[in-house]
């Protein structure tokens, strides 16, 4: 009894250990309980009080009851979930009823078993969930075992019982022959094999159960252990793991700052000393050799008894093995290169990454959408929608953090890149009809994926964008100025004056100074325009300085400044602002180092995408060309 709980403690902490480092960090381990990944690539999991989640290895999108949405599960503690493939659906089971999510739609509805007109599940805790090949569900309440069809109709149902006495179910399986085997609480298994087309029951000893798969252990939990290990036995000055490569035979081998070691799961033995650095490792199993990236000495190679160098480049800081007849190296994740292992050479890496990235949710001012399963790679706009966000993901939950995106829109030539770890693309005032937007990614070394994701944008045009509307207008406009021409050109007949008798107009005085070529302003309007500017020069960081602000700082009205900024610089305070904020990125473009984005805050855009279309309206040239000039 104690080895079965012992073995059901280390499966569930392993389980919670894995998606635990894939989760934000404020989710407590112990909050997990069960999670799976489904056949699109999300990770999905449950436990205290979480609720049922999914996470794209960038955000978590939690389905629970909560304020906004009070009734949705009558308690958010997850215990058991399954994948209904088939019908794109996910089951999971909670301490009261079991419930079904659609992937379709993202709605959850209660798995209903009628009894006397109740809903037999309703208050129950369902312990176990597990989908058969064939897209039924096998799930476990108390001593029940119930077998759902794919269309959640109740097909038959089991009593678990052990000697006499109720046995609540532990854990189910399928093993090879599709034998269906469940372990009890207190001891016992129950065996149900399909014979002459019905399920028969038989009941086994414990040691009969099927082993479950082997969990892999995380790079997190591996450095953990191998840190504890060094701890133990490595010298004081030599406990820190930084890299790691396992053997077939379960053996581990260990880079640290100044030596090689190899753990065999009793003691540690140093292989090589005085590396300075042990960067990155790889082991091949065909040449049953280890390859490893030193500070000190370069690209070596391990065969079990000698350590040779093959190159004594040491500007490298990953490996990656290629096959057993080459290693892709990085200096980060920009510049990837290829040493062929038979010749030595080292060589650009020419090859691309199998990378497609996805839309895992859109934002349309501020309402987020999840993208559903099997949706078409169409969006649909309201007319009034201003501002969109579109997140993205690879589903590289290892390396989230390296992976970087680029798009563009409507066939522009130039790829927008984002930077590292960044998922969000962000749009501001799309134009009307149909956008195109192109979407690719990289992998962890920075190689662009060749697979590009094409996502359409449908916007509607406002009504005062009808071509319509603008016909009827131009048509008016016309008519009016026809008939204005055909009423000047008729002379009242008691009309006293002659044409010559008419007073002649003068010409308003020029602006221009002789030979200046500029406009010379009074001393009002050019203190004016002397404190507009230091206004918006001294709220230039801030995203939220508008009109109205401006107009507060210079005591006056809206109206007011309008009309007077209309007047003196010819432009509308909006357009006033804005350049202002443009001229300001132009001198730090041409003075400083920093990046477009840094350049972008500085200066008050909220969105970087905005303030490049804006740049290249003023300048002509987007704002990394302009530095170039």
């Amino acid at each position: 009894m104690k080895r079965v709980l012992t073995c059901l403690l280390v499966v569930v902490y392993m389980l919670s250990w894995t998606l635990a480092q894939r989760l934000p960090s404020s989710l407590k381990v112990e909050d997990v309980v069960c999670s799976l990944q489904d056949a699109e690539g999300f990770w999905w999991y449950g436990g205290k009080g979480t609720g049922l989640c999914r996470f794209d290895s960038y955000e978590t999108v939690p389905f629970l009851s909560d304020r906004q949405h009070p009734d949705l599960l009558r308690s958010n503690d997850v215990l058991c979930m399954t994948e209904q493939r088939d019908s794109a659906e996910i089951w999971f089971g909670t301490k009261e009823g079991a419930y079904i999510l659609s992937k379709k739609d993202y709605t959850i509805t209660p798995l209903l078993l009628l009894r006397g007109g109740e809903n037999e599940l309703a208050d129950k805790r369902i312990t176990c969930m597990l989908s058969a090949a064939d897209g039924s569900v096998w799930l476990t309440y108390r001593n029940q075992l119930l077998h759902f069809s794919s269309g959640a109709e109740l097909i038959e149902r089991f009593e678990t019982t052990w000697e006499g006495k109720n046995r609540s179910v532990l854990r189910l399986c399928f093993d090879a022959d599709s034998t269906l085997w469940a372990g009890l609480w207190n001891g016992g298994v129950i065996r149900w094999q399909m014979a002459d087309g019905r399920w028969q029951m038989e009941k086994r000893e414990w040691s009969e159960y099927p082993e479950e798969q082997h969990h892999k252990m995380t790079a997190e939990k591996t450095h953990k252990m191998l840190d504890s290990i060094m701890n133990k036995f490595a010298p004081a000055n030599d406990t820190t793991v930084l890299s790691w490569a396992e053997r077939p035979d379960g053996s581990i081998f260990v880079g640290t700052y100044h030596a090689l070691y190899c753990y065999d799961g009793r003691e540690l033995m140093p292989l090589v000393t005085g590396l300075d650095k042990v960067r990155s490792m790889a082991y091949s199993e065909k040449t049953r050799s280890l390859y490893l990236l030193s500070k000190a000495r370069g690209i070596c190679r391990w065969n079990g008894k000698k350590l040779t160098v093959l190159l004594d480049s040491i500007q490298f800081r990953k490996l990656h093995l290629q096959g057993d007849t080459a290693l892709l190296l990085s200096e980060g994740v920009d510049d990837v290169r290829l040493l062929n292992l038979h010749t030595l050479k080292l060589s650009a890496d020419t090859t691309t990454a199998d990378v497609r990235p996805i839309v895992t949710s859109y934002i349309f001012d501020g309402e987020k959408h999840l993208m559903r399963y099997g949706q078409p790679s169409i969006l649909h706009l309201q007319a009034s929608v201003s501002l969109v966000e579109i997140s993205l993901s690879t589903l590289d939950f290892d390396h989230a953090s390296l992976v970087q995106f680029a798009y563009r829109l409507n066939g522009d030539d130039a790829w927008t890149e984002l930077t590292e770890g960044e998922h969000m693309v962000k749009f501001a005032r799309l134009p009307s009809g149909e956008s195109r937007l192109q979407v690719r990614a990289t992998d962890a070394y920075g190689r662009w994926g060749v697979p590009v994701t094409v996502l359409t944008l449908m916007r509607p045009a406002h009504w005062y964008e009808q071509w319509w509307l603008w016909t009827i207008l131009v048509v008016g406009l016309i008519v009016f100025i026809r008939l204005k021409w055909q009423m000047s050109s008729i002379r009242p007949m008691n009309s006293r004056k002659t044409k010559e008798e008419e007073p002649s107009r003068q010409p308003l005085p020029s602006l221009l100074g002789e030979g200046l070529g500029e406009r010379l302003l009074p001393v009002a309007d050019q203190e004016f325009l002397d404190k507009a500017v230091a206004a918006v020069a001294a709220n230039i960081t801030n995203t939220e300085y508008s009109v109205d602000a401006l107009a507060g700082d210079l005591c006056m009205s809206r109206a007011n400044l309008h009309r007077r900024m209309r007047a003196v610089a010819g432009q509308t305070p909006t357009d006033f602002i804005r350049n202002q904020r443009l001229e300001r990125a132009a001198h730090l473009l041409r003075t400083t180092s920093h990046s477009v984005n840094e350049i972008a805050d500085l200066v008050g855009f909220s969105y970087a995408s905005y303030f490049t279309k804006c740049f290249k309206e003023k300048y002509g040239v987007m704002p990394k060309d302009y530095r170039n000039l």
